[in-house]
């Protein structure tokens, strides 16, 4: 019908626009302005296609020439549309489409969209968005439509924080890391997670997978200073053994000693002593091989595993003093001094080795008590050896250095 109208062009222009496809355009000849050597009938018919589907690329198309619109005046129309259109929906999908398109022709409608739309408040709406996805993936894993929501709106997430400037950037960040370490009131620990936060960050530019790493990073440390703690106790339960030891003169302490260690460790702390061994392993294979925070954790299991394997050897050793008197080889009050030797100078003098992860760890025995405690299993096991040569050459017998304590 065009082919016969007055006025084909416009008649051309108003079928494409109408239809949406800037192909149609192609067929307007702008036989009115064949002297200037442009064809605004075309131009105008992409610059509307462009601006009524919101769609920058169409511009492109355009020749420009005398009297026609130009491919920059096109681009700022269609962000002057978008712009209109998110400010009155308070969509903030509009600045990231115009955040996309050439710059020199939209700064000013970009800066507008960032003013009055990208916020803090809009990322905090979109995070309420995201926490909800995730909950109802937890009950629905394998929903594929609810798992493309998820990654459109990290994806929306990433694409606002990107337009936010600097200062709005760091005080949204700092208000997640406090969300996420709100309960972490230990300075070492906090002051570990930042370590190992700071050297993931200076390589990674996506908000989400910073928070989701800052996060597994707190989870990490946290679990890590728990350990230790539980693991600190553990060794300081062994300590305590022995401490009564220093401050009871009585014979009769040593003899029961043995009994009563064994009797707690069994009841109380052996099977936590394993469990604390075998989360320390957990921790180190959570963490590459380079890292210090391997190293770490990797020292406090071997020195954990060290107390571990020397509480076994020490019972055994008792056992085999046990055993000696049962088959009439040393008496009672030999073994009493073999047990004490045992149980003083080898089993203390290793514990004394464990050294927390995390500094700020108190253990309940004080160096100085500690300290006193080895002394006293250094003399206890010179005796031994006194008396030993006693059994072996009555003769030579160095009497001065054997006490009944």
């Amino acid at each position: 019908m065009c082919g016969y109208a007055p006025d084909s062009d416009h008649c051309y222009q108003f079928w494409a626009v109408q239809s949406g496809n800037p192909d149609d355009c192609e067929r307007i000849k702008g036989t009115k302005f064949k002297d200037t050597g442009s064809n605004p009938p075309r131009d105008k018919c992409y610059l509307t296609i462009a601006q009524n589907s919101d769609d920058y690329t169409v511009c492109s198309k355009i020749k420009w020439g005398p009297m026609s619109y130009s491919q920059e005046e096109c681009i700022d129309g269609v962000a002057d549309d978008i712009l209109k259109k998110s400010i009155a929906s308070e969509d903030v999908d509009g600045c990231i489409k115009i955040s996309k398109m050439p710059q020199t022709s939209v700064s000013a409608q970009t800066e507008a969209c960032k003013k009055e739309l990208v916020s803090i408040k809009a990322l905090d709406a979109n995070d309420t968005k995201i926490e909800t996805l995730i909950e109802s993936l937890k009950s629905d894993s394998s929903n594929i439509e609810l798992q493309k929501q998820l990654k459109d709106l990290k994806d929306k997430k990433q694409q606002v924080y990107t337009l936010m400037n600097e200062g709005e950037k760091q005080e949204y960040f700092k208000k997640q890391r406090e969300e996420i370490m709100k309960d972490v009131d230990d300075t070492d620990v906090a002051s570990a997670i930042s370590k190992e936060f700071t050297t993931y960050r200076a390589g990674d530019g996506n908000i989400n997978t910073q928070l989701e790493k800052l996060e597994q990073i707190t989870q990490k440390q946290q679990t890590l200073k728990r350990l230790d703690d539980e693991a600190n106790t553990l060794v300081d339960q062994v300590k305590e053994q022995m401490q009564g030891v220093v401050n009871d003169k009585q014979d009769e302490i040593v003899e029961k000693m043995g009994e009563s260690a064994t009797q707690r460790i069994e009841n109380n702390g052996w099977e936590r002593l394993k469990y604390a061994l075998s989360n320390y392993k957990w921790m180190m294979d959570k963490y590459e091989k380079w890292s210090k925070m391997y190293e770490d954790a990797k020292g406090k299991y071997d020195k954990l595993k060290g107390v571990y394997d020397e509480v076994m050897g020490t019972y055994q050793r008792i056992d085999e003093v046990n055993k000696m008197v049962a088959e009439w080889k040393i008496d009672a009050g030999k073994a009493k001094v073999l047990k004490g030797a045992v149980l003083l100078d080898k089993w203390l003098e290793y514990t004394t080795e464990y050294v927390p992860v995390f500094w700020s760890t108190i253990s309940k025995v004080s160096k100085e008590t500690f300290g006193t405690v080895i002394k006293l299993a250094k003399k206890r096991a010179e005796r031994s050896t006194a008396i030993e040569k006693c059994f072996d050459d009555p003769a030579n017998c160095d009497t001065d250095n054997i006490s009944a304590y």
